[in-house]
């Protein structure tokens, strides 16, 4: 099994990093720390299953658009978190992950967490609450798509949270015109 760990600052996966480096039944283990080293790894060699924190949901959605489509077809994502949340497993479900692992799991679990993700023997839409709710996978995963470049920019940028005056710093665009 080939993993990509995407660690971010806010909820790093370094222990899950080290009980991964260290299992025999893990073929190689890379890890990024930002976009395009997310994107350099998944195009440069198979990876089986892509693990993201919980805080790096709405990142990695954005990331989705950039992905190979060949890519993103054998791709098995999911969401690693110390606290899983009703809210989390929702978002995760709609953002088309495949499963959430809490790294509260015992080390010797792990893997084979991950291993029946990948065959599709455990899921997401397995957990009560999202088949609660009777959801579509994967219905978050559509962008929102403006013929203006800097309208997407805009809009890619609100989503993941910067304020009007961090949105026009960044794109050297007026306070009104992002407002716009």
């Amino acid at each position: 099994m080939n993993v990509l760990i995407c660690n971010d600052r806010s909820e790093p996966l370094d222990s899950l990093v080290n009980v991964l480096e260290n299992n025999r039944d893990v073929t190689s283990v890379k890890v990024a720390t930002t976009g395009r080293e997310t994107l350099d790894a998944l195009h440069s060699s198979p990876i089986d299953i892509s693990i993201s924190s919980g805080t790096g949901l709405d990142f990695n959605r954005m990331l989705q658009r950039h992905i190979a489509p060949t890519v993103a077809q054998s791709l098995t994502r999911v969401v690693a978190t110390q606290t899983p949340t009703v809210p989390l497993f929702v978002k995760a479900h709609q953002f088309g992950f495949h499963n959430v692992l809490p790294l509260t799991t015992p080390e010797d679990q792990i893997v084979l967490s991950l291993q029946r993700t990948l065959n599709g023997e455990e899921s997401i839409k397995d957990h009560p609450s999202v088949r609660a709710l009777h959801l579509t996978p994967g219905a978050l995963t559509h962008a929102i798509s403006f013929d203006d470049p800097n309208d997407q920019h805009i809009v890619e940028l609100v989503g993941v949270g910067l304020s009007d005056h961090e949105i026009a710093e960044a794109l050297s665009l007026t306070i009104q015109h992002v407002r716009n």
